[in-house]
């Protein structure tokens, strides 16, 4: 029995160097560097409700992005406990000045309200525009499946896909794009993925853990000052 977890052990230390070494010959695309912009303010719209019924296995395109994900039902509620929890993370993390979901609110709905058939993109870049910052940070939950059974064994993993898009006020354009589309898989299933495997200590998690790990992931990717 010993012998058996020592092997596993020894395992996983070799996987993990191995899976660093391909992380430090990774290829990033422009849009996915990790340069700093120059920005000093940043509205965080955060996660707003997706502009459709989706039913769970349709694929869907973001609005914002482009990017593609299978949907799946979310709790009317999530998209705005999802981005208290961003901007908390945002908050403790960034050295630019933000302005929060709740101040941006308002401006979003009056220039949507008044912007009649425009697309996304256009609406949150007029917000951004009104409330006089460099850039704004703003995304989609397409899917929010929470696990079926404990933490040793289900009969349906948790499931979570939702995406962040910073936006240059100045022109619209995108800037930075970043998702977290994931199932969670045993590590036998899918042994390339050991660093989600360790983060839930070796357990199936619930859809709020998994969902937390993407958002800590994707704060740490966006291109933008960090506090020392």
């Amino acid at each position: 029995m010993i012998k058996n977890k020592t092997c596993f052990f020894f395992f996983l230390l070799c996987l993990s160097v191995l899976l660093a070494g391909c992380r430090t010959c990774e290829h990033r695309l422009p849009d996915e560097s990790l340069h700093v912009l120059p920005i000093e303010t940043l509205v965080v719209f955060g996660f707003l409700p997706t502009p459709f019924s989706a039913e769970e296995g349709n694929t869907v395109r973001s609005s914002l992005t482009g990017s593609v994900f299978i949907a799946g039902p979310v709790p009317s509620e999530i998209p705005e406990q999802l981005t208290a929890r961003l901007y908390d993370s945002l908050s403790r993390r960034l050295s630019v000045e933000l302005i929060s979901p709740e101040t941006s609110r308002q401006a979003f709905l009056t220039v949507r309200d008044s912007s009649y058939r425009s697309e996304d993109k256009e609406i949150h870049r007029k917000t951004g525009e009104t409330l006089l910052v460099d850039a704004l940070l703003a995304g989609h939950v397409f899917r929010w499946q929470e696990r079926t059974g404990t933490d040793y064994s289900v009969s349906r993993p948790a499931s979570v896909a939702f995406e962040l898009a910073l936006l240059r006020v100045a022109d619209g354009s995108l800037v930075w794009k970043g998702r977290f589309d994931k199932t969670q898989a045993s590590l036998a299933e899918n042994v390339l993925d050991l660093k989600t495997f360790l983060a839930g200590k070796g357990r199936w998690m619930n859809v709020e853990d998994l969902a937390g790990i993407g958002l800590s992931e994707l704060v740490e990717q966006l291109p933008v000052g960090k506090k020392e």
